[in-house]
């Protein structure tokens, strides 16, 4: 699989400065034509199966929360939705879409029945005595639905009063992997737990923990109270310290590493979280086994190169690490994405589409 040309060239590059409205405004603007074309695809796909109209009623429940607990998401939101002509509560329900599905009970009520748009992900983090040079890395592999990640580009910005960052997103959403100036590194991946609430969507924790200036703060940024939904965020600075948080609308538990080395992926590790888990997880136990074995194979000796290699692993394929499209097995979710996050070096390297395949583009937090 790995021996294909690149499906795509290099991806654009949003640099933005300004409040949270400002930066917002920019990069709708940048991507005007591409988000009217998500938002109408999401639309018509919220209509075919539970309806426009009762998903943005829920998507008003969680907007208000949203405002109370998160307002510089929801102001960047909003100058997204006025710079790329996309109605405001439209871009908010893309940002809770699981949110919106699992309150009406469509997925939460039956979590086998297939979903186009299943996450997936696995994530990866490695401190400085697991690494050939001494970096802090981490990595991540971005599963969605195709319609979900048609629209990849990174951010570079510089908000009004908070630390500088660099992070991949695609979309329209808010769903930043990156590191910030302050030296905070995120990542993460889905989970599926039944004590889904009305209460600020995932997405929204992930651009706020770019926000924010220590490690602690960032770590509270992801685990505020009225949070809707489970969700597990691995979180580390540039000092190697590494803690990965299993997030569930009313509880939380954190992880650290194994020697220097921590992988996750969409089911709970942690014991007591566990009971509040839904839903068949074989393949992500599975791809977190293959993670942690490739991650013990090389400790101590890894590097931005060899990390690319674990995702672009295809053991057990098609429903690898690197997963690609299947008509059987894989037939709406698929690998559309890979980042790869030196936070030594403050620089990021992401890879659209099947990380095997795509050509790599690399920033860094100073331009």
């Amino acid at each position: 699989m790995n021996d294909r040309e690149p499906v795509a060239s290099k991806l654009p590059v949003i640099d933005v400065a300004g409040t949270h409205a400002q930066i917002g405004s920019a990069i709708g603007e940048s991507l005007r034509d591409g988000l009217q074309r998500v938002a109408a695809g999401h639309c018509e796909s919220l209509e075919r199966s539970i309806g426009l109209e009762h998903a943005l009623a829920l998507a008003r429940q969680l907007e208000q929360p949203s405002r109370a607990a998160l307002p510089a998401c929801i102001e960047e939101l909003e100058g997204m939705a006025a710079g790329s002509g996309v109605d405001f509560l439209t871009l908010f329900s893309m940002n809770a879409l699981q949110e919106i599905r699992f309150l009406a009970g469509r997925d939460g009520a039956n979590p086998d029945a297939d979903d186009d748009d299943e996450d997936g992900c696995t994530s990866l983090a490695l401190s400085s005595e697991a690494t050939l040079h001494g970096n802090v890395l981490l990595a991540h592999n971005e599963d969605a639905g195709t319609e979900r990640g048609e629209l990849p580009y990174i951010v570079r910005a510089r908000p009004t009063g908070r630390p500088a960052f660099v992070g991949f997103a695609y979309s329209g959403l808010l769903l930043y992997q990156g590191c910030n100036a302050a030296g905070i590194g995120s990542v993460g991946n889905a989970l599926y737990t039944r004590d889904i609430r009305v209460g600020t969507p995932k997405l929204l924790a992930y651009r706020d923990v770019l926000d924010a200036e220590f490690l602690e703060d960032a770590l509270r940024r992801a685990t505020r109270p009225w949070r809707a939904n489970g969700n597990n965020h691995l979180i580390a600075n540039a000092e190697g310290d590494i803690y990965d948080l299993e997030v569930s609308g009313g509880d939380f538990a954190i992880l650290t590493p194994n020697n220097g080395t921590l992988a996750h992926a969409n089911h709970i590790v942690d014991a007591r979280l566990r009971q509040l888990e839904w839903g068949d997880l074989l393949n992500s136990r599975l791809r977190q086994q293959r993670a942690e074995r490739l991650l013990s194979s090389q400790h101590g000796r890894a590097t931005v190169e060899s990390i690319w290699a674990i995702l672009t692993d295809h053991s057990n394929a098609p429903k690898s690490i690197c997963k690609h499209m299947h008509p059987e097995h894989n037939p709406h979710v698929q690998t559309v994405a890979g980042v790869v996050i030196d936070l030594t070096a403050g620089e990021i390297q992401v890879r659209p589409g099947n990380p095997c395949q795509g050509e790599t583009t690399t920033v860094r937090l100073s331009a």
